[in-house]
């Protein structure tokens, strides 16, 4: 019976101390806390934990000699707690807590960028630049990411920017040859930066031959490091003196004779050293009027017929000029449709492998084609290619959201124009819908459009599985954290020991303001509430049942095996508090955390003299 009582009231007492931990969760319902109120209560919280860590786990160790036997414990716990969290962190566990967010992007930051260096050194100009310079550049690239078979960029788009992929692979593609892939590049590998370097326009497509992240460094940036650091401005000087790379790439992939390349080095070295930046590829600025005459004679888009002129004007000052030489392969089947394109000169061939005929459509100037896909955010489902040398002009899908989002009169014709029957057949013919599915995605796209936004095909026939993985190391993480604590009680209500009121409330406020913050944070990562809220309240029944474990076990433990597992708790919980707590209140709350700290302390240490030993 008295060990029946005792793992009940040690059940009891690993609730009560745990029962903040749901509480927490609950507040977000009502009160989303802002930063210096998660500050203020996670120093709090520290502050009360550390007083339980001191006094009701350390001292009574020391008081009997032990300090050896609870040191150990303390480093094994603490080493301990270190590995599984590390493990945990690397498949999302980090997502629990703002302060482990931070560490690990401060570390996913170092690593990228002794990554970027390995990069840079495959590089003919970039190996030539100082640790310092290198460093320059990494601060300044971007973090881009693309789905599988995005197009990071199309042939003849301008090359402003080049690309070093940090994970996953590019596809490079040959127009000429139907898109067929001819180079696959994976992770450290580069590419655009000889277009870049040379300011021309892409000859290639390229397409993510998975997911895939880049780091992207644009022409804009490059300048201001060029005035920054005079040591990259005399490299790259020395580059376009001593390295023949770029006039071998203008004459292969630019298809220019020796002078013509020479020229076009030419003239970037004297805009570099009369202006100490490199030239941009730009889009001609007297091409308005004919995009305007042409946009007022198109067809074979309901979309955009008919417009009013303001319109039609706003459309041509966005729509880009490209060309295309006859042969080459403009967009293939199933490819994205990220834009849009009209023919201005030549022809080209829609080729739709449903039809075995010979006899595909055939466009001509003034054509608009690649509209249909394009507006439902699916993929294309023919293939154009060029009959002839053409022209053609083209609008983005980043140009078309903004114009979404300004101009009322094309939102609402969107709007009018989903819903129009050949939309529906096109789902259902082209994109492979069922009758059913066509229905309602259009009836859902109608209902959730809204300015500057498009409707997307993307997913229709996949289940969405969110943060599964992540989620169930978030939960792993949390219940980790929980370990110490109920290793705390277990051991302070085993047979001969005795509990006292300041442990249990130093963990009833220390879990209060964590699990606050962290399910604020977990719901920014967009896990469902009610996952958040299972996460918690499981982890207070769990405390409950291992301080109901440890009590059991502990039971006869001699006084060096209580002051070793009391060491384990103690050294995991001060790690907690140095790793997770402090720093997120420091972050969030400033130079005050200090002081508040010490109120939690103090609001610990009251309740132990005001302590009635139960």
């Amino acid at each position: 019976m008295v060990i029946e009582s005792l793992v009940l009231f040690a059940l009891l007492m690993g609730l009560l101390s745990a029962l903040s931990l749901p509480l927490g969760t609950l507040t977000t319902l009502v009160w989303t806390p802002g930063d210096r109120a998660t500050a203020w209560l996670m120093a709090f919280g520290a502050g009360a934990l550390l007083s339980a860590v001191t006094i009701d786990l350390f001292a009574p160790a020391i008081h009997k000699g032990l300090f050896f036997d609870v040191a150990l414990g303390a480093m094994i716990g603490s080493l301990f707690y270190l590995l599984i969290n590390h493990q945990l962190n690397k498949q999302g566990g980090f997502l629990r807590k703002t302060a482990t967010m931070i560490q690990f992007f401060r570390n996913q930051q170092k690593i990228q960028r002794q990554k970027l260096r390995l990069s840079f050194n495959r590089l003919t100009f970039f190996n030539q630049l100082t640790k310092e310079d290198q460093y320059l550049l990494f601060q300044h690239m971007q973090r881009r990411e693309y789905k599988a078979n995005s197009i990071i960029f199309h042939s003849n788009d301008l090359l402003n920017e080049f690309y070093i992929i940090h994970k996953g692979v590019v596809n490079l593609r040959e127009p000429k040859f139907g898109l067929k892939k001819v180079d696959e590049l994976t992770e450290f590998d580069a590419f655009g930066h000889l277009g870049f370097f040379a300011s021309m326009q892409s000859s290639l497509v390229a397409q993510a031959g998975e997911d895939v992240t880049l780091w992207v460094l644009n022409r804009s940036d490059f300048n201001k490091l060029l005035a920054l650091s005079p040591s990259l401005f005399e490299s790259l000087q020395d580059y376009f003196k001593e390295s023949s790379e770029l006039e071998a790439y203008l004459k292969k992939y630019q298809h220019m004779d020796e002078a013509a390349a020479q020229k076009q080095l030419q003239g970037i070295q004297k805009t570099l050293v009369e202006e100490k930046r490199l030239p941009f590829a730009r889009e001609s600025r007297e091409l308005f009027e004919s995009a305007l005459e042409r946009l007022k004679a198109s067809r074979r888009f309901d979309l955009l017929d008919s417009c009013q002129l303001e319109l039609y004007s706003l459309l041509a000052s966005k729509v880009k000029l490209r060309q295309a030489r006859a042969g080459e392969t403009l967009f293939a089947n199933k490819s994205e449709a990220d834009r849009l394109y009209l023919l201005e000169s030549g022809s080209i061939e829609l080729i739709d492998p449903k039809k075995h005929s010979m006899n595909h459509e055939v466009l001509s100037p003034g054509d608009f084609f690649g509209g249909m896909a394009f507006v439902v955010g699916g993929l294309h489902s023919s293939t154009a290619v060029a009959c002839s040398d053409v022209t053609f002009w083209v609008l983005e899908k980043s140009d078309f959201l903004q114009l979404l989002n300004d101009v009322a009169p094309l939102y609402e014709k969107l709007q009018a124009y989903l819903k129009e029957n050949c939309v529906h057949e096109y789902l259902i013919h082209e994109q492979s819908l069922s009758e059913t599915k066509a229905q309602k995605w259009v009836k859902e796209s109608v209902k959730k459009l809204v300015p500057g936004h498009m409707p997307s095909l993307a997913g229709v026939n996949q289940r969405i599985y969110q943060h599964n993985a992540a989620y169930v190391a978030i939960w792993l993480g949390i219940f980790l954290d929980g370990i110490p604590e109920s290793l705390m009680i277990g051991a302070h209500t085993s047979n001969g020991h005795m509990i006292s009121i300041s442990l249990i409330a130093a963990i009833f406020i220390s879990n209060y303001p964590e699990a606050l913050s962290s399910s604020a944070s977990m719901k920014e990562q967009g896990i469902p509430f009610n996952r958040i809220l299972f996460a918690w309240t499981s982890l207070m029944i769990l405390t409950g049942l291992g301080a109901a474990l440890g009590s059991v076990m502990l039971s006869d433990a001699s006084p060096q095996t209580f002051a070793l597992i009391s060491g384990m708790a103690a050294g995991a919980m001060l790690t907690v508090i140095a790793e997770t707590m402090l720093p997120e209140a420091y972050t969030k709350g400033g130079s005050i955390t200090g002081f508040v700290t010490l109120m939690g302390f103090l609001c610990a240490v009251l309740f132990k003299v005001f302590d009635s030993t139960i």
